[in-house]
């Protein structure tokens, strides 16, 4: 069965009613989520601080209805999805190469995408349909320059739409679509919790900081060295465009808790700080348990 892809535009969270070319759910069905659905932004290496936060929901106990997510944290959102445990996850984040699966250096991206679709296949089931709770994954159409959401039929699919970075990994064909990573658009995808029926938002953000925000160390190093090089400049530009970015969407759909951990110089491709980014995501979800109690619990 194919990914089955539909257009962010279709389905405005303000609609009380499903567009008639809105996937079917069973969630949706009985008339809404009755929790909270849970948001994974995308962020590269920086995404693994969700396996964190997840591991503190479950252990205290205020799990989500639904789940949405873009890019690294479409990925982690569909683990959780599928029913993984916060313990489950760390131990699968430390065992895999994440740079052998999500190399985001500029290339062809063919070994990569084969060795993606063969670890997805061997850990994921084949549909969203399998899945124990609703997942949106987001995407980006490269042809009309529209973000979608990824619902239903092929998972595998989807997620490697929606971690397919620009320049390093070629986009996947889905109908009339080409599509690349979710984050080009909207990086902390809280309207894809909504699409889904959530009526309350618990949303991760794992963007890189603001330059202002950067860490003093790098900061004093960019002062010295004019020149960041082609590559890295170009990630950097990337990374400076999805935080404005994700500034406004955010204020366009708030959702009811923000999470921002701290994550210090952890960039796109850290994948050996999985430790960091895990900690600093139990960190942020700890400090706002309270909070996050309140309003979801």
């Amino acid at each position: 069965m194919a990914a089955h892809a539909v257009e962010s535009g279709h389905a405005p969270a303000s609609c009380p009613s499903p567009a008639p070319d809105t996937p079917r759910h069973p969630v949706r069905e009985r008339g809404g989520v009755s929790g909270y659905g849970l948001v994974l932004g995308g962020g590269g290496a920086r995404g693994l601080a969700h396996v964190g936060v997840w591991q503190v929901l479950e252990e205290r106990g205020v799990l989500p209805d639904v789940v949405a997510g873009t890019s690294m944290g479409g990925l982690v959102g569909a683990f959780i999805a599928a029913g993984y445990s916060g313990e489950e996850l760390e131990r699968l984040s430390r065992s895999v190469s994440w740079r052998r699966l999500l190399d985001l250096r500029p290339g062809p991206g063919l070994i990569r995408t084969s060795s993606l679709t063969a670890w997805l296949a061997h850990h994921l089931p084949p549909t969203f349909e399998e899945l124990k709770r609703p997942l949106a994954i987001t995407a980006t159409d490269m042809l009309s320059g529209r973000a979608v959401y990824l619902t239903r039929g092929d998972l595998h699919t989807a997620l490697r739409a929606t971690t397919a970075y620009p320049g390093a990994l070629e986009p996947v064909p889905v109908d009339d679509m080409l599509l690349s990573d979710g984050g080009i658009l909207n990086q902390v995808p809280v309207d894809a919790a909504l699409f889904l029926g959530a009526r309350r938002v618990l949303a991760v953000d794992v963007t890189a900081p603001d330059p202002l925000e950067l860490h003093e160390r790098r900061v004093l190093l960019w002062k010295r060295e004019a020149s960041l090089g082609p590559l890295r400049a170009l990630r950097r530009s990337v990374e400076i465009m999805q935080a404005q970015l994700t500034d406004a969407r955010i204020s366009l759909y708030r959702p009811d808790v923000l999470l921002r951990p701290h994550l210090g110089d952890i960039d796109l491709m850290n994948f050996n700080r999985a430790a960091q980014a895990t900690q600093a995501g139990r960190d942020a979800a700890l400090a706002e348990l309270p909070r996050i109690r309140a309003l979801l619990g």
